[in-house]
């Protein structure tokens, strides 16, 4: 089937190469392919899936590392239906006690104490 639809062209358009070179020539192409294959860096794995995330978004937990976010932001992120600060409680204490993390999870309600602020009660 192939041939006859080529020989078809042929005869209505012409030929400057035969089949037979058309075939070789494919041939060789299909085998000069190279692939090009790169390592993918080992992501560390986390008991927790929210550690996963954590870590997927903020790089590696690890010791004096400090991760500041909005309560609404974490939550969305974690999939938390309650927004409620101490709904994170466990997950706070949790990167503290084990990989030395701090979690600080703000709200509208509560006030980030800044560096060399005077208000600080």
């Amino acid at each position: 089937m192939k041939k006859m639809l080529i020989t078809i062209l042929n005869r209505l358009f012409g030929s400057e190469m035969s089949v037979q070179r058309a075939e070789e020539n494919d041939l060789k192409k299909a085998g000069e392919v190279e692939v090009c294959v790169q390592k993918q860096p080992e992501k560390k794995l986390y008991d927790d899936p929210d550690l996963n995330i954590l870590a997927e978004r903020y790089g590696e937990l690890k010791p004096g590392k400090e991760i500041m976010i909005e309560l609404g932001a974490v939550a969305n992120m974690l999939g938390r239906k309650r927004v409620r600060l101490d709904a994170f409680a466990a997950l706070t204490k949790k990167l503290k006690k084990d990989y030395g993390v701090e979690l600080k999870i703000y709200s509208r309600r509560t006030k980030v104490e800044k560096k060399g602020d005077d208000n600080v009660h």
